[in-house]
């Protein structure tokens, strides 16, 4: 309990945040820059500050909606090439002494011939973007097919996200508020448990 208590306790005062810079000269630079680093490591997701922005500025929808997916984009570019090199650099001589080359191999021919259909998916699953971003750029999945999956996953993500603020206001804007916190946790909870059932950490 103390843990959701203190995930719920974050949670309230980052939307606190959103909400204050919502209404700051700066609102759109603070959307590219979440939106930026929603993709490689802040837990905040930008639908969420672009739904506050949407809801405050409703005639500016299209400006948000287009600097929170391009920014987004960028991220995810980023978050795969920093992958990329620093398991190549750090990595591959570990799965080597540990034996694991074969196994590597494997996931990467399996995640390589779908790497745009689960990019794709991604968007519309409770897990993280950057799960799927940081594992595309450890396996080395093709680049152009990663991103241009991502790219629409995640435009139609935040064009429903648009979409619905602006047709029916502030409910929708409460129910991200009140259910986002819900959906980390579920995140993490699938997270830990496909680790204990793979790994079979508790065996």
């Amino acid at each position: 309990m103390y843990f959701i208590e203190h995930i719920t306790t974050a949670h309230e005062r980052g939307w606190q945040w959103l909400v204050e810079h919502a209404r700051s000269h700066f609102a759109l630079l603070w959307l590219g820059l979440l939106g930026f680093a929603d993709t490689v490591f802040f837990p905040i997701s930008v639908e969420a500050f672009l739904a506050v922005l949407v809801l405050a500025h409703r005639e500016r929808w299209k400006t948000f909606l287009a600097v929170s997916w391009l920014s987004s984009i960028i991220g995810a570019a980023a978050g795969y090439w920093i992958l990329f090199w620093a398991f190549r650099s750090f990595g591959e001589p570990l799965l080597a002494s540990w034996g694991l080359v074969d196994a590597y191999a494997s996931a990467q021919a399996l995640l390589g011939g779908q790497i745009f259909f689960a990019m794709l998916l991604a968007s519309f699953t409770p897990l993280p973007d950057k799960v799927f971003i940081y594992a595309a750029g450890v396996l080395g999945s093709p680049f152009v097919p990663f991103v241009l999956g991502f790219a629409i996953g995640r435009g139609g993500r935040m064009g429903v996200v648009t979409y619905l603020v602006w047709k029916f206001g502030a409910p929708v804007l409460e129910l991200v508020n009140k259910y986002s916190i819900w959906t980390a946790v579920a995140a993490i909870a699938l997270l830990v448990a496909y680790a204990i059932v793979h790994w079979r950490l508790l065996f």
